[in-house]
């Protein structure tokens, strides 16, 4: 697969959706910032001022295609697959 560009849009959303998806009790202990804040992705997207409520209202489907190379990158980072 060939590596995904950079797009602030497309990382943010990757990183939510993994959340959404993965998530154990609301958050992913798996993602360190997560673990060493002890806050879920969500609050660091709303932090920045990113409205996240309707960031992936179609799931899979709300992702780019750069943005599912992201997701999958993530899936094999935090060791949800192989």
């Amino acid at each position: 697969m060939p590596k995904p560009i950079f797009n602030k849009k497309d990382i943010i959303k990757a990183y939510y959706l993994i959340e959404v998806l993965w998530n154990r009790s609301g958050w992913l202990p798996e993602r360190p910032s997560n673990s060493r804040r002890k806050e879920a992705t969500h609050v660091q997207i709303h932090r920045m001022g990113i409205n996240y409520q309707n960031l992936c209202p179609n799931g899979w489907k709300s992702l780019s295609r750069n943005g599912k190379k992201i997701f999958k990158l993530l899936e094999k980072r935090y060791g949800f697959i192989q």
